[in-house]
């Protein structure tokens, strides 16, 4: 009764844009005389969303220079945990010949960690809401950095896979926080292509991983190659520590208002205000101006450097809410489809890279462990092409059909962008597949295999997740939390599925299995 009152109380915008709005959508560009703040640079753009505060310490308002500066950190940190955690496919043979064990037995040590990956996020978004993104961070890459001291002096098989187990616990928060770190200083338009940053940073780790792993061990020793990731870990502790700020919005800062409209908006006595699930009116009698020259100006403040920030205790109220909200929103479809998306192209990346030791080490490539390294070199190619076209072209596709759809953007607008990614990714698993099967020349199945499934698993989650984040902005840490719980679920049991090269089983096992 008091949400039909309030309705009807409306002026004809208002009760238009409240009734027929859904989660997701938003309002693109100015109407019913209600003006909006907009990016300094380009006066005639879309709308800001969310709308920044006053405040120059706002993450929002801050210089492109300490923007860039937290994402180049964020992404040292998930590289720098990811290379460690998920590059010994390359050691295989030497694991199973130094420890005695089975080829199951070895892919337990990427199996657990994987797990651990996706799993502990239940922690980690908890963790980050009620004491901020900043601690949550240096914690983790304390334990990267004991998981990487562990993993170099390990003797023996048990050892190793509790080192793993370290690893992976302290590796999860590359999962998921980066994603919301970029929802935290990134404006709804923008967010596409940090997104994919962030999807590039995490599996050039895991292309980059196995090159260095393999040439390093036939160098030298794959215990050097730990050592070097501790080096590693602790220069990003060092950047984390200086060049990190908190960037996590406590509730109780409000954003400022809309710009002053026109006189016919005045007189209406409402103005806009982006929220989640719709457009709200406030009265214009709560505006204030907001100050001249804050937005792309602003900085960090000496309290947002503070090893332990203040504590959200709504967050702390709602904290077995944030334990079971993700699995709750899994069954939504949209975020249920992004996640199985992210899954797919994720693990279609890890079926190359279980097995890429065994099948190219046997006849007729023969290739030794640095070599099989160095294919990696096509995924790293594929990787940077789909991070330099993924994020641009879906932000692109989305703004031309904001502007076709008169300033109102749905999230859906973002799915057309995935049409060449997905061809990417039949072609890149049938040439990898088939290719490795029927014995094709390695031109074939490093080239074009790795390289479109490069191509393919930083574009298809890139795009998937911006999608499910832009229907559900408040919970974009949730929706990646179950994404990953969903791809890692997936990831290990791969191990688990008889080798299709050393089973024994015909031809068409390999082909199947892609």
């Amino acid at each position: 009764m008091e949400r039909a009152e309030s309705i009807s109380n409306l002026t004809p915008v208002g009760r238009e844009a409240e009734v027929d709005l859904v989660p997701g959508t938003e309002i693109m560009t100015e109407i019913g005389g209600a003006r909006f703040y907009h990016n300094e640079d380009n006066p005639d753009s879309v709308v800001l969303i969310p709308q920044p505060t006053d405040d120059p310490h706002d993450p929002l308002n801050w210089s492109m220079f300490w923007k860039t500066l937290v994402i180049v950190n964020q992404g040292i940190f998930v590289i720098a945990s990811v290379i460690p955690a998920l590059s010994i496919a390359p050691l295989t043979p030497v694991f199973m010949q130094q420890w005695e064990k089975s080829l199951t037995d070895v892919a337990l040590l990427t199996g657990v960690t994987v797990l651990l990956l996706g799993y502990c996020n239940f922690f980690i978004i908890p963790s980050c809401e009620i004491f901020g993104r900043r601690i949550t961070l240096l914690v983790c890459a304390l334990l990267n950095f004991g998981a990487c001291i562990w993993q170099a002096t390990a003797t023996s098989y048990g050892s190793f896979l509790a080192a793993r187990i370290l690893a992976g616990t302290g590796a999860s928060a590359n999962e998921s926080v980066m994603n919301v770190v970029v929802t935290d200083i990134f404006f709804l338009h923008e967010r596409g292509r940090y997104v994919g940053s962030y999807f590039w940073c995490y599996f050039m780790g895991l292309f980059l991983g196995p090159i260095i792993s393999g040439a390093v061990q036939e160098k030298v020793s794959w215990r050097i190659f730990f050592w070097a990731c501790t080096g590693a870990q602790g220069l990003n502790i060092i950047g984390l520590l200086f060049f990190f700020p908190e960037t996590r919005r406590l509730r109780n800062q409000d954003p400022i208002p809309a710009v002053q409209g026109s006189e016919q908006g005045n007189n209406d006595n409402a103005k806009l205000e982006m929220s989640s699930g719709h457009v709200e009116f406030v009265s214009s009698t709560h505006i204030q101006s907001p100050q001249p020259g804050i937005l792309g100006s602003g900085k960090p403040s000496r309290a947002q450097f503070g090893i332990f920030q203040a504590i959200d205790r709504t967050a702390w109220r709602s904290v077995v809410r944030h334990f079971f909200t993700p699995a709750y929103i899994f069954f939504f479809p949209i975020i249920f489809w992004a996640s199985m998306s992210m899954g797919s192209a994720a693990n279609a990346l890890l079926a190359v890279n279980l097995l890429q030791s065994p099948g190219l080490a046997a006849p007729p490539y023969n290739f030794t462990p640095a070599q099989v390294g160095y294919a990696n070199f096509a995924l790293v190619g594929g990787g940077v092409l789909g991070l330099a076209v993924a994020g641009p072209w879906s932000d692109y596709v989305s703004q031309k059909a904001t502007a076709r759809n008169k300033g109102i953007r749905e999230p859906e607008m973002r799915l057309w962008s995935l049409t060449p990614f997905i061809a990417a990714a039949i072609v890149g698993l049938v040439a990898f597949g088939v290719g490795l099967q029927g014995k094709w020349p390695w031109p074939a199945v490093i080239i074009i295999g790795f390289g479109f499934v490069g191509v393919q698993v930083v574009a298809i989650p890139t795009i998937s997740i911006t999608y499910a984040i832009d229907c559900y902005r408040p919970i974009s840490g949730e929706i990646m939390a179950i994404a990953t719980v969903c791809k890692n679920t997936f990831g290990v049991s791969k191990p688990n599925f008889p080798s299709p090269i050393h089973s024994g089983t015909d031809a068409m096992y390999l082909r199947n299995y892609f």
